[in-house]
């Protein structure tokens, strides 16, 4: 049968072709993917084929098999695309970690007795600049050392500073106590009220003594000390060792208060002096400004602490202080 060569004719024949080419694409496609799964491909060994074939592709350089394809809903949105493959997520344990939890500083709650390595000498608390407060802490075979708040000691931190009290962070954040004049062993008395200067139950422990052991009376301190003018004395050496190896003496000579001008610490005032007393003997007066020593500055905690480091190998002192708003400088020779 044939058709006539009409415009009618043509467009049922292109039709037709049209029909017959897709329905061979369709039908070697099916093949293709029954084929596949039938027979899947084995991969090449790692080294490639004997005789200098071609090198094993890197991981992840070729698409996913047809398995992948075929599993996957062509009418899911959430997915996502298939290539390039995602990382495996590795799995996270909860309960490991490396951090150090530290534990939180409550004022009002005495952390448990530190072992007896350190032990505390004297304190200076100062209650409106905390950063101004100082702890004597020794172990009992070396002269004891002045610290403060965020000073490292051995394995430990100066966490707080009391009165009679420093609390100490451990390596693993705990905290744990050094007192004064109590037990160590012994429980502490009920939490103060949290307005009260923390921590009263270990001033009221027991009372401070008038005198601790070692101190220095006046026969000793005028046998120490001479007076060569009014701004210029001589100390032997032997008393200044003796004093920097009892520092309780020496932190108990005065109450030491920040003194601030337009906001800035220049210095720190002197009170609770004696004429007959220690810093009496060397000429301090009571409200005696302290501005610096041998020219380090006393505005700065960390600069009080440099001074006083070196006073054991110092041959001579020279102190700046401002009385009654006139400035001077006491000299002290150390004298063998």
């Amino acid at each position: 049968m044939s058709l006539p060569l009409t415009s009618k004719g043509v467009s049922i024949a292109i039709v037709l072709s049209t029909l017959a080419l897709s329905a061979l694409f369709l039908a070697r496609g099916t093949t293709s993917l029954v084929a596949g799964m039938l027979f899947p491909v084995e991969a090449a060994p790692a080294g490639g084929e004997a005789g200098g074939g071609k090198a094993q592709k890197a991981p992840g350089t070729d698409p996913p098999d047809i398995h992948a394809i075929l599993k996957r809903n062509a009418f899911d949105p959430t997915t996502g695309p298939l290539w390039p493959p995602k990382p495996a997520e590795v799995p996270v344990d909860p309960g490991a970690t490396d951090e150090v939890v530290a534990e939180v500083l409550d004022p009002n709650k005495m952390p448990p007795a530190c072992d007896q390595t350190v032990k505390l000498i004297a304190s200076v608390y100062s209650e409106r600049t905390p950063e101004w407060s100082f702890a004597s802490l020794g172990n009992g075979t070396t002269p004891p050392l002045l610290y403060r708040e965020g000073s490292k000691v051995a394995d430990r931190e100066v966490a707080a500073i009391y009165p009679s009290a420093v609390y100490m962070r451990q390596g693993n954040g705990k905290l744990c106590s050094l007192t004064l004049f109590v037990d160590p062993n012994a429980q502490p008395a009920a939490a103060p009220t949290p307005n009260a200067p923390p921590p009263p139950e270990v001033a009221a422990a027991a009372p401070v003594p008038a005198a601790a052991p070692g101190g220095s009376s006046e026969a000793e301190l005028d046998a120490a000390i001479s007076k060569v003018s009014d701004t210029q004395y001589n100390v032997k050496r032997s008393f200044v060792d003796k004093l920097l190896g009892n520092q309780a003496e020496l932190m108990r000579a005065a109450r030491i208060v920040p003194h601030e001008e337009n906001g800035q610490v220049v210095g720190v005032k002197l009170y609770g002096i004696r004429r007959n007393s220690l810093l009496g003997k060397l000429g301090i007066q009571n409200g005696d400004l302290l501005k610096n020593i041998n020219d380090m500055n006393m505005g700065s905690p960390d600069s009080a602490l440099e001074a006083y480091s070196k006073l054991r190998s110092a041959s001579d002192l020279k102190v700046a202080i401002t009385r009654r708003g006139q400035d001077m400088t006491l000299g002290f020779g150390i004298t063998e």
